[in-house]
């Protein structure tokens, strides 16, 4: 069985960040580590096109409150994106997503952003996808990422690799079939920063 690494990120204020770790500590760290992935955030520090400076921005031309981030490092060979694809179907994101809102609400509306990112080390590439959350949707986002992650495989086993990173965005349960393309996570927030630029100057 391939070993798929993992790490996870968190990005907003105090309350937020208390309110994902603590659903963190208790719904997705006992099913990653009862579930044979390995724990391993140097694999990702080591990775130039995810550097980041920590901060929400927006996403989307929306204020975001909080960005939930799950970083996977892995192969992208077909058997082992397969073998990966049945383990991230298991992945209990609706409970973790649900303890959270049971202690966090959302004011002054804004959203909440989660993201898969995943490494595929052979190719050295970066698929990111990303969808906002609230509380009556949690379910639908489990849907939506595995959706993502089977349309950015189709879209470099067609095209290739187009950039160092891959960023298919969910709108409204629809995953974008061709992926923006940028060099590191950070220009994905200057990306976020320039719409929101112009949706203030009309």
């Amino acid at each position: 069985m391939n070993i798929a690494h993992y790490n996870f990120g968190i990005e907003g204020n105090a309350q937020f960040m208390r309110a994902a770790a603590d659903a963190q500590e208790e719904v997705m760290e006992p099913f990653f580590e009862s579930h044979g992935w390995e724990y391993a955030p140097q694999l990702f520090e080591s990775v130039p096109a995810l550097k980041e400076r920590h901060q929400p921005t927006a996403f989307g031309g929306l204020d975001i409150a909080g960005t939930f981030v799950l970083f996977i490092g892995t192969c992208f060979g077909k058997k082992v994106f397969d073998e990966i694809y049945d383990r991230t179907v298991k992945r209990p994101i609706a409970q973790y997503l649900d303890k959270f809102f049971s202690v966090f609400s959302i004011y002054d509306g804004k959203m909440l952003e989660y993201r898969d990112v995943i490494y595929f080390k052979d190719i050295d590439l970066v698929v990111v996808i990303r969808t906002l959350i609230d509380k009556n949707n949690t379910k639908a986002v489990e849907e939506d990422l595995l959706n993502g992650h089977i349309i950015a495989h189709a879209y470099v086993e067609r095209n290739g690799k187009k950039a160092a990173i891959h960023c298919h965005v969910v709108t409204n349960g629809l995953v974008s079939s061709e992926p923006l393309l940028f060099d590191s996570l950070e220009k994905i927030k200057e990306h976020d920063k320039n719409i929101v630029k112009r949706i203030k100057r009309y």
